[in-house]
């Protein structure tokens, strides 16, 4: 009986400590789509409607892989998503203003 309380204790001891780890795992990436989902919003929206090329050239601009982050074209806005939706904006072209932010979620 000994045995098993022990058993059961380790086993709930290891699930907090990955729990834990998990968490902080997880901070760290929605803390970098908080800033990188605006800024990939708001590039691709002024290289499509500014500069006028297709979503596909503007895309091989960066120079990080962003195929994590989900772009769509709405009428004259930009709207990225990442992590599920949990994190995204939308870029707003105005002619003769450029591209701005206009969301954000978080």
């Amino acid at each position: 009986m000994k045995l098993v309380k022990a058993a059961i204790v380790i086993v709930i001891m290891l699930g907090v400590a990955a729990l834990l780890a998990w968490q902080f795992m997880i901070k760290d990436q929605i803390d970098l789509a908080r800033v990188a989902t605006p800024y990939g919003a708001k590039m691709v929206c002024s290289c499509r409607f500014v500069a006028e090329r297709p979503m596909d050239s503007c895309l091989a601009d960066f120079t990080e892989d962003v195929s994590a982050v989900s772009f769509s074209e709405q009428d004259n806005a930009i709207r990225a998503t990442v992590l599920g939706g949990v994190v995204s904006a939308t870029a707003v072209h105005e002619k003769g203003l450029g591209c701005s932010l206009v969301e954000q979620e978080q």
